[in-house]
């Protein structure tokens, strides 16, 4: 694991790697063959030339070999000019979203991915910020994953009925917003497709695949990035020493955004299907102790405690007009008490357990 991480680091350091202009066509590139049908299918149904508007072209001319991991899958799509990768295969882990968070968000790339992890994720995971995941409705549903699609979705040549199909199809209607809106950064396509998923109004569930089932029609609707809903980053969290909590932030990084917001409650909020005024978070019992843009470099972020009060953590996105995105569950970390054990940087949650305070 470490001497992987390593290589991320140093891809990251070695490769400087630039977005396509506006204008140009938008090129997705799915790991081996597995779903390039019903890529092309989905670019079809959505109108677009799969030729001149959305390109779409296979790592390998084999289906599901060679499958590559998401760092060597990386490479190989920037060797293609790509902006947007697609996974069609199971083994899913939301330590991907933080391990690969600088070098996708800093190079504009985006990384579609099935959610069908070989075992369970950790409670609370929250939906990542440069990869995404969805499913079939109906197939597997829980902790981190953030759509799915109708079976027969728009019943055209990308629909499927299997978890691969849904991936890939997903991945080329995507390209397909980016083609449409070439001013939107990926965070924009994402939060368009929250905003119009069948989960927005409610809140984010992972027992009903996230934000839900997604609208691309009504997506592609959207003009204004300034106008989409503010979406949190995606945090997990860890211990360093007796009383240091660690954060990782992989901050949502839409044209919206102006800053990262930590806030500190004694008691647990309610999660809020509204964007929050500062006096409304503090009425809710929130007190700000970090907000800033800071994290542009580094997305750790550590907090020192003291105190035996509970504690706590909801991590929020602040835009230039002071506006604060909505708590959703994912948000709220704790309650805090940090143990004298040695406990990994990247979580799970469950190894922080209450209570505590911030100086």
């Amino acid at each position: 694991m470490r001497k992987w991480l390593l290589g991320l680091v140093l891809v990251g350091l070695a490769a400087i790697f630039m977005p396509a202009a506006a204008g140009s066509p938008v090129r997705l590139r799915i790991n081996t063959t597995h779903g390039l049908e019903n890529a092309l299918g989905a670019v079809k149904d959505a109108g677009l030339s799969v030729t001149t508007d959305v390109i779409v072209t296979p790592s390998s001319e084999f289906n599901g070999r060679p499958f590559l991991p998401p760092d060597k899958f990386l490479l190989n799509a920037r060797a293609a000019q790509a902006t947007i990768m697609s996974s069609s295969f199971s083994n899913w882990n939301y330590l991907y979203d933080t391990a690969m968070y600088q070098v996708l968000s800093k190079n504009g790339l985006v990384h579609v991915y099935a959610y069908e992890p070989r075992k369970r994720q950790p409670s609370g995971a929250p939906p990542p910020a440069v990869f995404v995941t969805v499913n079939l409705y109906g197939g597997r549903t829980g902790d981190g994953i953030e759509f799915c699609v109708p079976k027969k979705y728009m019943n055209g040549l990308g629909q499927s009925d299997t978890p691969s199909g849904a991936t890939a199809q997903l991945a080329g209607l995507m390209a397909c917003l980016k083609f449409n809106h070439p001013h939107w950064n990926w965070f924009d396509i994402k939060a368009a497709l929250r905003a119009t998923s069948s989960n927005f109004l409610t809140g984010y569930n992972p027992n009903k695949w996230g934000y839900g089932a997604i609208d691309y029609r009504s997506a592609n609707a959207l003009t204004d990035s300034a106008q989409l809903p503010l979406f949190p980053p995606a945090t997990v969290m860890g211990a360093k020493g007796s009383d240091t909590v660690v954060f990782a932030i992989n901050a949502f990084k839409q044209t919206r955004r102006a800053a990262d917001a930590l806030f500190i409650f004694n008691l647990r909020p309610i999660p809020t299907q509204k964007e929050l005024s500062l006096d409304e978070l503090n009425a809710m019992g929130g007190r700000l102790i970090f907000a800033g843009a800071r994290l542009e470099t580094e997305n750790l972020c550590s907090v020192r405690l003291t105190g035996n009060l509970p504690a706590y953590f909801v991590w929020l996105t602040k835009d230039s007009k002071g506006r604060y995105s909505r708590i959703e569950p994912y948000s709220i970390l704790g309650p805090v008490q940090l143990v004298h054990a040695k406990v990994p940087l990247y979580g799970p949650r469950s190894t922080l357990q209450p209570p505590a305070v911030v100086k």
